[in-house]
């Protein structure tokens, strides 16, 4: 396996860092995912505005312009075997020092990974998945939620009890009983023909893909209602979805051991599939189609 780190493509398994690069020792970076098709890297732009915006605030270099890291990601891609894949671009303020305050200025760690797709997204995005509802919320909370920050035990707690209860994703559920979001997506409900999603005040990721899920619902007609949701909202809903980069929308069929809806995949759900594959489809170069 190949990496890009600081200017060079390398074997992950010789790839260094310092062993007090802030990354490792305070979580003290940003990292984005995006999706390839055949090869080309979809909505890289969108990406790295959010990182962008994070960078500024924890003081980090902006990341630099959308095509470098296309033709960066493409290469890293290529060079790996890939085609289908989710490419990871990860920055930290690199070894300045183990205090909480950087001790000395230098360059950041700047590092390029690639890996596979789940083998089962096909089947997952087809058949829905089951999901369960954790006794926690995301560890980070407003304003910290909008942003990826390095470091998210929430999310690694909350997928190993979602894989040992055989559930394709975990809910993160506040002290009040609100729903906010999976530990690698963003959640929807369809109830009564609105499609409804937690909104960013509430401190869930500004996803790349529930910004266009929202806005190709919209242009299929469909209202759009950005507000706080309970399992009860999950309970009573017709369908419900979850979205990010790697997976697209993947629908939830099951909370625990209840159906949503019929227990099956919805028309409205399905709609948004349609929309989401014509919409990769139209965005992609010609040479990559």
């Amino acid at each position: 396996m190949l990496v890009w780190l600081n200017g060079r493509f390398v074997p992950a398994q010789r790839a260094r860092v310092s062993a007090l690069d802030r990354g490792l020792l305070h979580g003290d970076g940003l990292y984005e995912t995006w999706r390839t098709y055949e090869g080309w890297p979809f909505a890289v732009a969108a990406h790295l505005a959010r990182l962008g915006r994070a960078a500024r605030l924890l003081g980090l270099p902006a990341p630099g312009p959308a095509p470098r890291w296309t033709r960066r990601s493409s290469a890293l891609v290529r060079r790996n075997g890939f085609a289908d894949a989710a490419v990871r671009l990860t920055i930290t303020r690199g070894d300045a020092g183990d205090m909480l305050v950087p001790t000395r200025r230098t360059r950041p760690t700047v590092l390029l990974t690639v890996r596979a797709l789940p083998e089962d997204l096909a089947r997952q995005q087809r058949d829905g998945i089951r999901v369960i509802l954790l006794p926690f919320p995301r560890d980070a909370g407003p304003p910290w939620g909008g942003f990826k920050l390095l470091g998210h035990v929430s999310a690694i707690v909350g997928r190993q009890l979602a894989l040992r209860r055989r559930a394709g994703e975990a809910l993160y559920v506040t002290p009040d009983g609100s729903l906010t979001e999976g530990t690698t997506s963003n959640l929807f409900v369809v109830e009564d023909g609105v499609v409804k999603t937690p909104p960013l005040t509430s401190g869930v990721l500004p996803g790349v893909t529930r910004s266009l899920v929202c806005s190709l619902a919209r242009r299929a007609g469909a209202r759009v209602s950005e507000t706080p949701l309970t399992g009860r909202h999950l309970a009573r809903a017709a369908e419900a979805f979850v979205t990010a980069s790697t997976i697209e929308i993947v629908p939830v069929v099951r909370v625990g051991g209840r159906p949503i809806g019929r227990g099956v995949p919805g028309p409205i759900t399905r709609l948004l599939q349609a929309h989401y594959a014509d919409t990769v489809a139209r965005a992609r170069p010609r040479h990559h189609q």
